[in-house]
């Protein structure tokens, strides 16, 4: 568990099933997600499989809380993730509207890099946005991560191309950061 200010991150669970389907199936919430995600149908079955078969060496894949709150607020993780390397990408979704814009997505970006540096003892963590994710570039940007590249016409959103903005923080930066108060 990774806990940052006013979130914490729990290891996901079987119960979490039938909250994550209707987190996923919600095309505001995906749509700017992996193809994986935004362009299929999740069921209960679907998703229980995927959480039965998680693959630590892989991923790990954590619902987000609230302080005081007994449910879920969102869903976040760290996969492809290659020890070898050091290296992971992050992901992170609030999946209820009412906690938008509560400052709850660059605490939870914190979490996941205290976990993926401080516990998995990865050198690199990246992240990517579409162009158009205008929320998760501010918050990737004030968690530390810089600018990369852009793979453009990307994906597929909306009846047209958009490009996907790709970013990185080393391990060296983020414990900078931390030591700086950031």
């Amino acid at each position: 568990m990774a806990i940052v200010n006013n979130i914490f991150l729990r290891k996901v669970r079987l119960k979490d099933a039938r909250i994550l389907v209707h987190w996923l199936n919600d095309k505001r919430n995906t749509r700017y997600m992996s193809p994986l995600v935004r362009c299929h149908r999740h069921t209960l079955r679907s998703v229980r499989k995927e959480i039965k078969n998680v693959d630590p060496f892989y991923e790990r894949l954590f619902m987000v809380y609230v302080k005081g709150q007994e449910e879920p607020i969102g869903h976040a993780g760290i996969d492809d993730i290659f020890f070898e390397d050091k290296r992971g990408e992050i992901f992170f979704l609030i999946g209820g509207r009412e906690n938008w814009g509560k400052g709850y997505g660059r605490e939870i970006v914190n979490a996941l890099l205290r976990y993926g540096f401080k516990r998995l003892h990865l050198n690199s963590l990246s992240a990517t946005a579409a162009v158009d994710n205008i929320a998760s570039i501010k918050i990737l940007k004030k968690g530390g991560f810089k600018k990369i590249g852009i793979r453009r016409e990307y994906n597929y959103i909306n009846d047209r191309f958009v490009d996907e903005i790709m970013y990185d923080l080393t391990a060296k930066e983020y414990l900078k950061r931390v030591k700086n108060g950031k």
